[in-house]
């Protein structure tokens, strides 16, 4: 009896690693090993403990750096180095990585398919083992798959297409039409109880001969149309799903298969629309599904490609508009069945980004695209939760009614990206909170007109400006760079608060000026903007100087109109405002009287007109009149303190003595003795 552990890398993923789930079957219920999983490490109770195998699954390739820290770690607890082993499309991918950085780790690639392929006795093929579900309780606490009640099978394997992008014909390079899984689903049953759905990880189903022998079994297993299951926790009927997750072959759906397909519990029906090449294909199938009465249809939308060649056909390099129009295909469809059929159905969209098989990590950029087009996409698909693009509402909200708009949006400042939409009440939200979040908007919407006048103003310059932007490098030196002033002016809207601040410390005069007549005479409510976020953050005062440099006091000023003069205490920028004035060699004003100020407020001594005396004078940076409030309410001060100090205690007097010498001081340090007795 061996100690075998199983790790994956500590990545998010839909799916349960079905390859360990085989492996952990044949360890567990035929070699009688122990048998623990792990989802990145091992919890704490396990630190010390040593394992005779370790095997580690590998995902995709630009999952290297988490994997790589999986395979680190599943040496550090092994009792023997080369009892490591790898698996999975990575390491069937990349085998020379795995061997450089790890050359004691035994690496598998492909299918364990073959009698022997783990060295181990008694093993035959791994690959039509059982799937372990047991497993997935050793990471119950810690993460839950978001597909997890289902059976995980194949009933076809390979493809045999060699489409130019695709790794299925190196990971699974022969392609076997039927695989029956009614025994291995009555094993799960039997060992760990029914599922409710029926997940099919076929990658080109739609080719086999024996299709309609794939549906009638599935349809004997209790997936037909209209299949239910009870909930063992529930006791509730709850409807069953098939899912053909890899998705289904346009080209190759014909009306007979979609007759077929419709017969089965499916949902949804997964159809892939790659290209603008196929969008004649891809209507057809679409149509053909909902015709048979399928419900619920999704497509995956493969962005940021190169030019292909695969399934006999040749294809572009995509662009952002051919993306928009394909999701606009679906749209456009959806209505029209909709308006055709005595059923609803619905169409999700699933952009996907195209990442080459070596890419190590997420940063690969297609030809017809740039990497703040991506950015912004990813952004824009932030709402959807995973859950794909469904209504005309959603769709034209988010990206736009044309594929200039599109684009439009796809060049916006991410920020500006958020303000998009209506305004709308929230849920328990006051009138007052509501009121002060509809300012905010009419601001944003301001500045998003502004942006959208000076861009769409771009003309015959767009494709310049955008080469300024595609990289999202928003720096002071890429605004120097740029020769143009209109698109300087735009390019303003890119920079952060911070970087802004950072502009207003540069040496070039010319350039400052460009800005300084931005954000203050062209469009002003980017000073304010920035005026605010200094008001009520922490920045380090030394980017304040910039700002203090370029508008002496009117800056001072500026941040003191914003302030809350009713906080309980007093703002952190004060003590910024103190520090940058004393860098750049010029006293505005004496901000430790607006500390006094608060000091004075949280006593209680001060009156309503005090307040608004005080409060007008820091306003215009009156020392004179500051001082003079605060010093008409010095000896209340004075005497509430002493008051709250002593409180009869033993030695009364000499405490009010020490109060009234560090009060004398303190008013001393701030010249408030030059206008008390």
């Amino acid at each position: 009896m061996a100690d075998i552990l199983l790790l994956e890398p500590g990545y998010a993923n839909k799916y349960p690693p079905i390859g360990l789930m085989k492996i952990s079957y044949f360890h567990k219920y035929i070699h009688h090993d122990y048998v623990r999983f792990a989802k990145g490490k091992l919890p704490d109770a396990y630190k010390d403990k040593k394992w005779d195998r370790v095997y580690v699954t590998t995902l995709f390739t630009f999952e290297w750096k988490r994997t790589k820290q999986a395979i680190e770690y599943a040496l550090t607890v092994a009792k023997d180095p080369t009892q490591v082993y790898t698996g999975g499309i990575l390491a069937t991918l990349m085998p020379d990585l795995i061997a450089k950085h790890f050359p004691t780790v035994k690496n598998n690639t492909g299918l364990l398919n073959r009698k022997g392929t783990l060295g181990l006795e008694h093993e035959e093929c791994i690959d039509t083992m059982t799937l372990d579900y047991g497993i997935l309780d050793d990471i119950a606490d810690q993460y839950v798959y978001p597909a997890h009640d289902a059976y995980f099978t194949y009933m076809t394997r390979g493809c045999g297409m060699k489409c130019q992008f695709c790794a299925v014909q190196t990971l699974e390079p022969e392609y076997i039409p039927f695989i029956s899984i009614t025994e291995s689903i009555r094993r799960v049953d039997e060992q760990f109880g029914p599922k409710k759905d029926l997940l099919l990880m076929d990658n080109n189903v739609l080719r086999s001969p024996h299709f309609d022998d794939i549906v009638d079994e599935i349809k004997a297993l209790g997936f037909q149309k209209g299949a239910t299951y009870i909930n063992p926790k529930t006791g509730k009927s709850v409807q069953r799903f098939v899912d053909f997750n890899q998705g289904l072959d346009a080209f190759l759906l014909t009306p007979h298969k979609a007759e077929r397909l419709g017969e089965l519990a499916i949902r949804p029906a997964r159809i892939a629309f790659d290209h603008i090449e196929d969008a004649e294909a891809y209507k057809r199938a679409i149509t053909l599904c909902a015709r048979s009465g399928i419900t619920h249809m999704s497509n995956y939308l493969l962005y940021n490609g190169e030019d292909f060649t695969g399934k006999g056909h040749s294809y572009h390099a995509d662009t952002p508009e051919d993306l928009y129009e394909r999701m606009k295909i679906s749209m456009d469809l959806c209505e029209d069945l909709n308006n055709e059929l005595d059923h609803k159905v619905a169409i999700f969209s699933f952009p996907m980004r195209y990442i080459p098989l070596s890419d190590l990590k997420r940063g690969y950029v297609g030809a017809k695209w740039n990497h703040k087009y991506l950015r912004a996409l990813q952004r824009m698909l932030i709402p959807t939760q995973g859950k794909g693009v469904s209504s005309r509402s959603f769709f034209e909200a988010d990206f736009g009614t044309s594929k200039e708009e599109f684009v439009m949006y796809l060049a916006m400042p991410e920020e500006h990206l958020g303000w998009r939409g209506h305004f709308a009440r929230r849920k328990n939200e006051t009138d007052e909170e509501m009121e002060a979040r509809r300012v905010v908007w009419l601001e944003n919407q301001e500045i998003l007109a502004e942006w959208k006048r000076r861009f769409q103003a771009l003309g015959d310059t767009k494709d310049e400006f955008i080469s300024y932007i595609g990289d999202n490098n928003y720096s002071v030196e890429r605004f120097m760079k740029i020769k143009n002033l209109e698109h300087k002016k735009l390019f303003i809207h890119y920079f952060t608060i911070p970087t802004l601040l950072k502009a207003l410390s540069m040496d070039n005069a010319e350039e400052k000026e460009i800005i300084i007549d931005y954000i203050t005479k062209d469009f002003p409510l980017v000073y304010k903007r920035m005026v605010r976020y200094v008001a009520d953050g922490r920045l380090p005062h030394s980017m304040l100087e910039g700002a203090f440099t370029t508008f002496k006091a009117d800056f001072a000023k500026s941040v003191l109109e914003v302030i809350d003069y009713e906080a309980e205490e007093e703002p952190f920028v004060i003590n910024n405002l103190l520090k940058a004035q004393k860098r750049v060699g010029r006293e505005y004003f004496q901000f430790d009287l607006i500390r006094t100020y608060y000091l004075f407020k949280n006593t209680g001594v001060l009156r309503k007109c005090d307040k608004i005396e005080a409060v007008e004078a820091i306003k215009k940076l009156d020392e004179s009149k500051t001082r003079s409030v605060l010093a008409s309410r010095f000896k209340a001060f004075r005497a509430k303190l002493i008051k709250q100090a002593t409180n009869d205690a033993l030695g009364a007097q000499y405490v009010a003595a020490q109060i009234d010498q560090r009060l004398n001081n303190f008013c001393k340090q701030i010249s408030l003795f030059e206008v008390v007795e």
